[in-house]
């Protein structure tokens, strides 16, 4: 995901890409997916926070779960521009959406990647 053109390009403009990671436990869709976006959307611009940011969604089959040591379901990814001042706001409106979907769910962490130059 951070090979990625425009998250390459974020990273050049802004030095930074924070992202986001999630693994949900069922197998989300496309409008699930937007559901969550729109809360992120929502969120990030009450409390001004960057409109740069991507997602991806990814099914997770039976033998990648076994490579990774994990469970079948979905790899939930969100991609910032830059830093985030308040990632835990962020985390938390996900969070409430999968909770909100009933999804079973575990936050990952996040990881802030800089140039690879």
């Amino acid at each position: 995901m951070f090979n990625d053109p425009e998250i390459q390009s974020w990273i050049n403009e802004h030095g930074l890409a924070t992202s986001m990671n999630f693994i949900v436990y069922g197998d989300m869709v496309q409008e699930e997916a937007d559901l969550l976006v729109k809360g992120v959307i929502v969120q990030s611009a009450s409390n001004d926070l960057t409109n740069n940011f991507a997602v991806f969604y990814d099914p997770i089959n039976e033998e990648q779960a076994r490579a990774w040591d994990t469970f079948q379901g979905t790899s939930l990814t969100f991609v910032f521009a830059g830093t985030i001042k308040d990632d835990q706001m962020i985390v938390e409106t996900i969070q409430d959406g999968l909770r909100f979907l009933r999804y079973k769910y575990d936050y990952l962490g996040h990881k802030i990647s800089g140039s690879y130059v």
